[in-house]
């Protein structure tokens, strides 16, 4: 049977892995890109913002181009679903209930004409959209938002905050 022998500094190299790890889950996205300084195409179901891909969504996120990994994107004050029905759904009644103030029945046309997707979200008191495990959306993005080709990037950016 071999032993092996541990320093130290293995544990707290370990440690500051789990610490790492820790961070980049809690503050990390990804984002598939195929201009970087430029809105990626598409429907934009959810309205107009940030979108971006839970790091476990790396396939989704490579649909729209070279993948990005991506800090301060996470909305602070979100709408968070579990699955893209809830998320339609809610995106209905948030529609519903513009109409419904303004005295109009339920218009797609009518909420496309006097308001946003986003502006109803925030005037909600949501800057963003969270489908758990799947993708998020910030209506108001931070002008802080890094972009980090890969990991070794990412990790050295990680470590320079310490």
């Amino acid at each position: 049977m071999k032993h092996i022998h541990r320093t130290l500094s293995d544990f707290l190299n370990e440690s500051e892995h789990k610490d790492y790890l820790s961070w980049k889950r809690k503050n990390v996205t990804l984002r598939g890109v195929k201009d970087l300084y430029g809105e990626n195409s598409g429907m934009a179901k959810y309205g107009s913002g940030l979108y971006t891909a839970f790091l476990g969504n790396k396939e989704m996120a490579k649909e729209y181009g070279k993948v990005y990994f991506i800090l301060n994107a996470i909305p602070k004050k979100p709408k968070v679903v579990f699955s893209v029905n809830e998320a339609e759904m809610f995106m209905q009644d948030l529609v519903t209930k513009f109409c419904k103030e303004h005295n109009v029945p339920r218009d797609n046309s009518f909420f496309s004409s006097k308001t946003t997707i986003a502006e109803e979200m925030m005037r909600n008191g949501y800057d963003g959209l969270i489908i758990k495990g799947r993708e998020m959306v910030n209506y108001n993005p931070p002008e802080n938002v890094i972009y980090f080709e890969n990991e070794n990037q990412l990790y050295q950016y990680y470590q320079n905050q310490l």
